[in-house]
């Protein structure tokens, strides 16, 4: 049997890992992955991506870009971050040269954007999928070439005019819908409720320190499981775990702090908690929806086009979430909200009841025949 190349790009991995996870379980063809992405996490930080550590633990083989942002402001970085732009392209287009693609799948975001114009150089069919509700800026270059964008949300904002569209859904992995192990979940008194807060695989500073402020009084009524993340050299975890050892021991017990999670365990802890804390990105917001996990939103005020905003305004609406915007998140706010969800947890379950339909949950299926279809289609 044939073996079929396949480039996956961009930086949103949940998804991509959703597609994988797919590719690998079918047997119509036989597969040989490749994952281009951005080694650090960000910019002047020496943190590795998760998407680079998932994918060595995948045993996929990485290949590390440096590549350039589509700037929307001014920083310390605007210039190199230019420079990287070609350096990116022509990276890009040698990769795709050697490893002849069949197809290039991609994520969105500036890593996937040289990736897919040197695959569309090279005439490799492309197909990209959009996480949230407003197609982003690569995106939005990338469509232009694409042989389809696949969406996560029916009414997504600027598409081009002309391209074309299937709205399947954001792809979600089957880890997610299932509970591994529950050991590393088994912290403190059980018959306390259990408190996910998260700010993704970076972290929240601002998430964090409100948190830091009021935790002696969270663990009196609440287990807590904190992912930190890994922004400047684990400062939020070093900073928590030097708190957490001033607490009293069955306060301790109860309080659980990582930097990061296993893709794989997510699905767990949000199965076990009966809230969640942490921005909105589209991930966080589909798996939570998917789950029915009541959450706390506060969305990253600076995302592109607004995205965490609009996806947190989205579940508020429905009647999902609570969303506290950056500027008013300080401890008080952050425990009303904690104590309204508490007190009035029927009034989300019976909401995420009537809402379901909302939340699609076999577009990993769909996008993996529609890679398989358009492989098939370039042979003829």
């Amino acid at each position: 049997m044939k073996k079929y190349n396949i480039i996956i790009c961009g930086g949103h991995l949940s998804p991509a890992l959703a597609i994988i996870e797919k590719l690998k379980s079918i047997n119509i063809f036989s597969y040989s992955l490749f994952y281009f992405g951005r080694k650090s996490a960000l910019e002047g930080d020496d943190s590795l991506s998760l998407e680079y550590i998932t994918a060595a633990k995948l045993a996929i083989p990485f290949y590390c870009l440096i590549s350039g942002r589509l700037q929307r402001s001014i920083s310390s970085y605007s210039l190199t971050s230019l420079l990287k732009i070609p350096v990116g392209f022509i990276q890009s287009l040698y990769y795709v040269y050697k490893l002849k693609p069949d197809i290039v799948i991609s994520f969105g975001g500036y890593v996937a954007l040289p990736v897919c114009i040197a695959a569309y150089i090279k005439g490799v069919p492309i197909l990209t999928h959009e996480q949230t509700h407003v197609l982003g800026l690569s995106n939005r270059i990338i469509a232009r070439f694409a042989e389809v964008v696949c969406l996560s949300w029916e009414h997504t904002a600027k598409v081009p005019p002309g391209t074309k569209t299937i709205y399947t859904g954001l792809p979600i992995r089957k880890a997610i819908k299932s509970v591994t192990n529950k050991k590393f979940i088994s912290i403190g008194n059980s018959k306390l409720p259990l408190i996910y807060i998260t700010g993704g695989s970076l972290g929240s500073r601002s998430i964090n320190q409100v948190v830091q402020q009021i935790l002696p009084t969270l663990l009196k009524r609440f287990r807590i499981f904190h992912q930190t993340g890994t922004a400047n050299n684990n400062a939020d975890y070093n900073r928590l775990n030097m708190i957490k050892n001033s607490l009293t021991d069955w306060e301790k017990k109860n309080y659980k702090l990582v930097t990061q999670l296993h893709p794989d365990q997510i699905g767990t802890v949000l199965r076990n908690s009966f809230l969640v804390i942490g921005r909105s990105g589209a991930s966080t917001v589909a798996e939570i929806a998917t789950l029915k996990v009541p959450a706390i939103l506060i969305p990253l005020p600076w995302s592109a086009d607004s995205e965490q905003e609009k996806n947190a305004a989205f579940l508020e609406k429905l009647g999902l979430a609570i969303v506290i915007n950056q500027e008013n998140l300080e401890k008080d706010s952050l425990l009303d909200a904690i104590d309204f969800v508490n007190k009035n947890i029927n009034f989300f379950r019976i909401n995420y009841s009537k809402n379901q339909r909302l939340f699609r949950s076999n577009a990993a299926e769909q996008i993996v025949n529609l890679i398989n279809s358009t492989i098939s289609n370039a042979q003829v």
